[in-house]
């Protein structure tokens, strides 16, 4: 498959950002809360399986 061909993720990547940023800002917000919860549970959670 040659560059030229389809999309490359670069390009999926910021057209996606962009119209989650144009359309439906209350959606990238949802989405970076999540991100944050789920970094944090990582976080919590090898830190309790260190400790026990």
């Amino acid at each position: 498959m040659s560059e030229q061909e389809g999309t490359t993720f670069v390009q999926w990547r910021e057209r996606a950002q962009s119209e989650v940023a144009d359309d439906r800002p209350k959606i990238r917000m949802i989405m970076i809360v999540a991100a944050v919860v789920v970094v944090a549970g990582i976080a919590i959670g090898s830190i309790v399986l260190m400790l026990s």
